[in-house]
C-alpha cells in the first residue's frame, strides 16, 4: 500500500478551505429547489465537495496537514483519527459519491437529506474550529 499523501497547511489554508466548504454547502442547499431527474445527484455531488473541503479544514486546524490523495475513503479514515464522529460523517458522504458523480441511476430523497445533514455537520465543525483558532 502506498504511503499516505498529506499536504501541510496553516491557519490561513484552513480558513480558506472552510470558506470553500461553506460555499459548496450553500449552493447544495440552494439547489434543493430544483426538481426532476438528476437533481438529487447534483445536490449530493456538491454536498460531497462541501464535506471534503470541511474535512480538509478540520484536519488542517487540528494537525497542520490534510489528506491529499485520491482515495476519499482514506480521507475519511484520516479525519477519524482527529474526530471519530466526523470521520463517520465524511464516510457517509463518500459512500454516496460514486452514485452522485458517476452513476446512471437517480439518488433518492432520503440519500439527499442524509448527504446534506452530513455536509452541514462537517461544515459547522470546520467553522467552529476556524473561528476559535488563535
Amino acid at each position: 500500500m502506498p504511503a499516505e499523501r498529506r499536504r501541510v497547511g496553516n491557519a490561513a489554508d484552513a480558513h480558506n478551505r472552510r470558506i470553500i466548504a461553506a460555499r459548496y454547502l450553500e449552493i447544495a442547499e440552494l439547489a434543493t429547489t430544483e426538481e426532476g431527474p438528476g437533481a438529487n445527484n447534483v445536490i449530493v455531488g456538491i454536498a460531497v465537495l462541501a464535506g471534503i473541503a470541511a474535512s480538509d479544514t478540520i484536519c488542517l486546524s487540528a494537525t497542520g496537514s490534510r489528506y491529499a490523495g485520491e482515495d476519499h475513503a482514506e480521507a475519511a479514515r484520516v479525519l477519524a483519527r482527529t474526530d471519530k464522529k466526523l470521520g463517520a460523517e465524511l464516510g457517509k458522504l463518500i459512500r454516496l459519491k460514486p452514485g452522485a458523480h458517476y452513476g446512471s441511476t437517480f439518488i433518492s430523497d432520503s440519500d439527499r437529506r442524509r448527504a446534506l445533514r452530513a455536509a452541514a455537520t462537517l461544515v459547522q465543525n470546520a467553522t467552529d474550529r476556524t473561528l476559535r483558532a488563535p
